[in-house]
């Protein structure tokens, strides 16, 4: 996850967003934000407060006051695909989401989802493999394995 900003922002050229700089920033909130709330307890315990000025259901709408320089918003660093909009990591703490993949032994797959799958199996998460290798190579059951 970024924060989203507009060109001109103050700490575009630092290259980063410390969470301290929130402090009083405007937001604007992306009614459909995976990461709506996953945010708030890390502000309140850092003392930060923003003003949410304005809602969008739609991220074009969104890019496009951020580009305004309306506000800023939270945003995947591969959804900020807009002129005048810079995408910053949070940093102090780093802010960040789990995805998982999650499916059902034997059944067929798609060659795209096949291809997915594969991929995602073969890649190192964190510096280890998938749960699903590594219970295969410890011989754990993979229910077990996805207690993790």
């Amino acid at each position: 996850m970024t924060i989203a900003v507009h060109q001109g922002h103050r700490l575009v050229d630092q290259g980063c967003y410390p969470v301290a700089e929130l402090n009083g920033e405007r937001y604007i909130h992306r009614m459909n934000c995976e990461f709506a709330g996953y945010a708030d307890h890390i502000l309140k315990e850092k003392g930060v407060t923003c003003t949410p000025t304005y809602w969008s259901e739609r991220d074009d709408w969104t890019l496009a006051m951020v580009a305004a320089g309306l506000g800023f918003a939270f945003m995947p660093e591969n959804a900020v695909k807009h002129p005048g909009v810079v995408a910053l990591p949070v940093v102090e703490p780093e802010f960040w989401r789990s995805v998982n993949l999650v499916t059902v032994r034997g059944r067929p797959y798609s060659p795209g989802v096949g291809a997915l799958v594969r991929e995602a199996m073969r890649k190192k998460w964190f510096g280890q493999k998938a749960i699903a290798v590594r219970a295969t190579q410890s011989g754990v059951d993979q229910h077990e394995a996805t207690a993790e």
